[in-house]
């Protein structure tokens, strides 16, 4: 057994990192000096040993847990092994679905490490310097088993150092980028896009939200790519209107439409302001029967939540007041600091603003290839909400 530095809580956690939670922040913490990517052994208040783990010393998750057990070596045979544990319980990549999550973070018992397959094109995105240390080994497992012919890493804003922000990977850059999700194709842009590219995780509730879009007309807030809209013009929805602030997103939402033979001009592309889109609205005058507003994450951290609380409110608020009496309204929050609790209360509040009441029919998560653990409650941080509304 290799030696692994020793780091010591200095907050009694113990019991919430036993039962499962892989982080542990910087003020719970003592250590000596070390580099990001150390594997270190964590010890509790009492000197008993806790877990096994990387840290980091530049970012507020200091350490995050990848063993429990004491015998268990923290190298690159372990990241094999978890990788060929994640495509497992994939039922990804299929002849109509190529587009999926490969790896989820804590979710698949690689902390920090998420990487999305598109097609041929492979995206890893490390949170935080620490998972640098996995992207060479994880290229090399998962070459083994994907056929990925690109490579990219997209890293996040904070706390990549002076790492650039996204670059093709030891290759040239594809001509274009594009994945299968049910059939259709999908344009994506890893380097500029949103996350790594596209919002993978919706894919479950775009096809919920197009099984109830038949024959009505649909709008799309926060649209990006227009990817809810395309999901339901190619299931029958009457007409689609995908409103976005970013006019690239708007124009790429055109392409997807041209590209899969759905024409564009049947179709609303408007890229503008969603609180200035739904000004020229009201409940007698709204020409759509469905709409969806999954809006950008509101809140970044924790401190973010009562701002984030009201943003959230206040458009959910404005899209039930123009909304017509018996439509169909789907909700969403992209952040992990937006519990369901919170969420539902929001959904709630909102409503009650617009003097209105979301009769919901079920509120969802992410789609199966982002796995969560039972006690690592950030990880679910997606909420969907799918509701009719009504007035008296």
């Amino acid at each position: 057994m290799r030696y692994y530095p020793r780091v010591d809580l200095t907050q009694p956690l113990e019991n919430v990192l036993r039962a499962g939670h892989p982080w542990i922040f910087e003020d719970a913490l003592r250590h000596p000096e070390l580099e990001a990517g150390d594997a270190v052994d964590v010890y509790d208040m009492h000197g008993d040993w806790l877990g096994r783990g990387i840290i980091d010393p530049q970012s507020p998750i200091r350490v995050r847990l990848w063993t429990r057990n004491p015998q268990t070596e923290l190298d690159n045979r372990l990241l094999d092994q978890r990788i060929r544990q994640a495509i497992k319980r994939r039922p990804f990549p299929t002849a109509d679905t190529n587009g999926f999550r490969l790896l989820n973070g804590e979710g698949d018992r690689v902390p920090g490490l998420v990487c999305d397959i598109y097609g041929d094109v492979a995206v890893l995105r490390p949170d935080g310097l620490a998972a640098e240390r996995w992207l060479k080994p994880a290229r090399q497992t998962i070459s083994k088993l994907l056929p990925i012919k690109h490579w990219a890493i997209k890293r996040s804003n904070l706390h990549r150092g002076k790492l650039p922000r996204a670059e093709w990977w030891e290759c040239e850059a594809p001509a274009e980028t594009t994945f299968v999700e049910g059939g259709l194709t999908y344009v994506v842009d890893p380097m500029e896009g949103q996350k790594t590219g596209f919002f993978l995780d919706q894919r479950a509730n775009r096809r919920r939200l197009a099984e109830l879009c038949v024959g009505r007309r649909l709008l799309n807030l926060f649209g990006y790519t227009g990817a809810f809209s395309l999901a339901a013009a190619a299931r029958g929805a009457a007409r689609t209107t995908t409103v976005d602030l970013a006019a690239p997103a708007i124009a790429d939402a055109r392409r997807n439409f041209e590209r899969n033979h759905i024409p564009a001009p049947a179709h609303g592309f408007e890229a503008c302001d969603a609180f200035e889109y739904l000004e020229q609205f009201d409940a007698e005058r709204a020409p759509f029967e469905v709409a969806v507003c999954d809006p950008p994450s509101f809140a970044h951290r924790h401190s973010d939540v009562p701002r984030a609380t009201e943003a959230y409110t206040r458009i959910f608020q404005k899209l039930i007041e123009v909304m017509p009496t018996g439509s169909t309204i789907a909700l969403a929050s992209c952040s992990s600091h937006i519990d369901r609790g919170r969420f539902l209360n929001i959904v709630s509040a909102a409503s009650q603003r617009a003097g209105a009441e979301l009769v919901l029919t079920g509120t969802f998560g992410a789609d199966v290839d982002h796995p969560t653990l039972a006690a690592f409650p950030e990880g679910d941080y997606l909420q969907f909400s799918l509701g009719t509304l009504c007035r008296d």
